[in-house]
């Protein structure tokens, strides 16, 4: 399994913050009604300010459990744009590993 990223997010780095983590497991999916249910921190957070997220669509929120050797801050959530398919899609991905990839790289 594969996510993939616009760009290596601060969320994505490795507990030593030299790299990005090369995979991440899916712990949890929500949905969520649309971009006014996240405050203003969490968008900055997940985009690092250098993404849009879209107003007034559905969306899904995912949270990842990162490798880590007794890292405290060893989960990171990213949203995506909500569908039947992807939700569906999703939760039955729960407990697995995915593969993170940076797509400019």
């Amino acid at each position: 399994m594969e996510i993939s990223f616009a760009k290596p997010f601060r969320k994505l780095l490795n507990q030593d913050g030299d790299g990005v983590i090369p995979t991440a497991t899916l712990i949890s999916v929500f949905k969520v009604s649309d971009k006014s249910q996240l405050s203003n921190s969490f968008i900055e957070y997940d985009t690092d300010m250098d993404y849009e997220i879209e107003e007034n669509v559905p969306l899904l929120m995912l949270l990842f459990l990162k490798p880590s050797k007794n890292n405290p801050k060893n989960i990171f959530a990213t949203v995506r744009k909500w569908s039947d398919e992807k939700e569906l899609f999703y939760q039955n991905q729960i407990g697995k590993d995915f593969y993170i990839n940076i797509e400019s790289k």
